[in-house]
């Protein structure tokens, strides 16, 4: 008898195993089949499993644009520049099917995920282009979810490279569009808290994220919580949160290559925030190298002005709170509040489209 990881594999190996003695099998149930497998490599961490299975369920199914869409996403989430031209490949042809096939809610999905690959390739223009169109047909269509997601990674571009009233502009619209208890609640705090600490606002954003990481649902969403945790937690002086979550990252950041570039730059400007430049230095070359590594334009960018930081022993700006009457700030208390509903249900965090 055959011993299986997981009991969530049982029903997905079974029909592929049919294979071999039913290869007329209906492809629809192989590529559910690859689906499931997907799923629980992607919960668990494995992604080159996961993008192998994701791959194979568009394959078998060619005509099914939400697996071509997944397939995209997981190739994005790899890295690397060969990675990058299959992940637009399955995007392109995601959306070309879904228009075909009059499925808006894949078509807007394929145009933000496009547009997040575009991110990932340093493509700003490219990139905003895209999630400002899928938003627009999405609010035209009346999907405010989706709606929601394009704008939520719209904000994000603007909040890495500085724009922080198109930022905050962006985040408070896809506050207002997400739904009360939506899964992707502690991705925008995440996000938001970025935008904090960007401005030196170390206590709010700890506010913000503190205890998410806790209940992330995968690897990777783990890894940038408590990697931004640590963050915020270092500029407010809370050297016991900090030492918790800077440790936790750490040893995510050793095992998982796909959240490890953002995790390092999180501990690297942690470092920095204490002045630890030898171990700032460290951190700063790990995430270039991640950055290096997977083809991550945006990673590879700010660890090269972090390393231009360290060897000025260039400190942060010192820290300070937002005034209670500025649009940030307002951004800060909407979302608090609605994470206190949010933490009301019991759910995983996700921090990707």
């Amino acid at each position: 008898m055959v011993d299986i990881p997981s009991p969530l594999l049982a029903d997905p190996l079974a029909a592929l195993a049919r294979l071999r003695s039913a290869p007329e099998e209906l492809p629809v149930h192989v590529a559910k089949a690859c689906q499931l497998v997907t799923d629980w490599a992607e919960r668990g961490g494995m992604l080159a499993v996961a993008v192998h299975f994701g791959e194979a369920s568009a394959y078998a199914d060619p005509m099914n644009p939400q697996w071509a869409v997944r397939a995209g996403y997981l190739c994005r989430l790899a890295g690397g520049l060969d990675m990058f031209a299959r992940s637009e490949v399955w995007h392109s042809r995601s959306y070309v099917i879904a228009v075909r096939k009059n499925n808006m809610e894949v078509a807007l999905r394929a145009l933000a995920s496009a547009g997040a690959l575009m991110q990932a390739m340093g493509k700003h223009a490219p990139a905003w282009r895209l999630y400002w169109s899928a938003a627009r047909k999405a609010r035209r269509s009346g999907r405010h979810r989706q709606a929601a997601v394009a704008l939520h990674h719209s904000f994000y571009l603007a909040a890495i490279t500085g724009h922080i009233r198109v930022a905050v502009r962006d985040a408070s619209a896809a506050l207002r569009y997400y739904p009360i208890h939506d899964e992707r609640l502690p991705a925008l705090a995440h996000d938001v808290a970025y935008l904090l600490i960007s401005r030196g606002h170390y206590r709010t954003a700890l506010r913000l994220v503190e205890g998410l990481s806790e209940r992330a649902g995968g690897v990777w969403a783990m890894g940038m919580l408590y990697g931004i945790t640590a963050w915020a937690a270092a500029g407010a002086g809370f050297g016991g949160s900090y030492l918790e979550a800077s440790e936790a990252a750490l040893n995510i950041a050793r095992i998982n290559q796909e959240c490890a570039g953002a995790v390092y730059l999180a501990l690297g400007q942690s470092a920095r925030i204490l002045g630890r430049w030898e171990e700032a230095a460290e951190h700063a070359g790990a995430a270039l190298a991640a950055g290096r590594r997977l083809a991550d334009g945006e990673v590879e960018r700010l660890a090269g002005e972090l390393v231009s930081h360290i060897e000025r022993r260039e400190p942060p700006p010192p820290a300070c709170e937002p005034e209670p009457d500025t649009p940030l700030a307002a951004l800060a208390r909407r979302l608090a509040a609605r994470l206190r509903r949010w933490k009301g249900r019991k759910r995983g965090v996700r921090l990707q489209s």
